[in-house]
């Protein structure tokens, strides 16, 4: 595993980085790109300043990353949809209903908190769970992924043979390929911007 450190100049304009015409992951020739983005944390009058960089994925690859997606992402939703409703119906029939006009919907607005909050939590359970189970057929690619939950609320892109992170400060962009030639030609194609 190589990691490749992209300094960020300026937040409002990345870097576009280009990326060998090869998957990724294991080097065969690309059929199909995932685009990837990454909030930058800066703002312009068109938006949020996203960075972009598109993920040359082969089939098979591709096909791989759809399954991983598949074993973590719909059983988190899944049991969290399950267990949030759970939760919530009786914390709202048991929730006090207020009073005044700034409390009239408390009880549906703490039963939605709490199932919330419970659908986190089991889906994220469910999720860990089915990760080890799913770990023999997958292996390690699996069990490197963070937990749905956790992706939701970092800026972070996981997918097959790549990993791309903010350092704290945002002032560069980590990326850790799997496949180490990769990351050699994505280093020569990318010169200007790793200075």
């Amino acid at each position: 595993m190589i990691t490749v450190e992209i300094p960020i100049r300026d937040k409002k304009k990345p870097p576009a980085l280009k990326f060998p015409e090869r998957c990724a992951h294991c080097g065969k020739p690309k059929h199909v790109v995932l685009p990837l983005k990454l909030n930058m944390g800066a703002q312009t009058r068109k938006g949020q300043v996203m960075m972009d960089f598109p993920v040359p994925l082969c089939a098979e690859c591709e096909r791989k990353e759809r399954r991983i997606t598949n074993v973590t992402l719909v059983p988190f939703l899944v049991a969290g949809l399950i267990f949030g409703l759970v939760a919530f119906v009786p914390v709202w029939l048991a929730a006090p209903q207020g009073t005044t006009p700034q409390t009239l919907g408390f009880d549906l607005a703490f039963g939605g908190f709490v199932g919330l909050v419970v659908g986190m939590i089991g889906g994220s359970a469910v999720e860990f769970g089915s990760k080890f189970v799913f770990a023999p057929v997958y292996g390690q690619l699996l069990l490197k992924r963070p937990l749905t939950v956790f992706s939701l609320f970092n800026d972070a892109e996981d997918v097959i043979g790549l990993s791309a992170r903010f350092t704290r400060d945002r002032q560069s962009l980590k990326l850790t390929f799997e496949n180490d030639e990769v990351a050699k030609e994505f280093e020569k194609l990318n010169v200007q911007e790793i200075k």
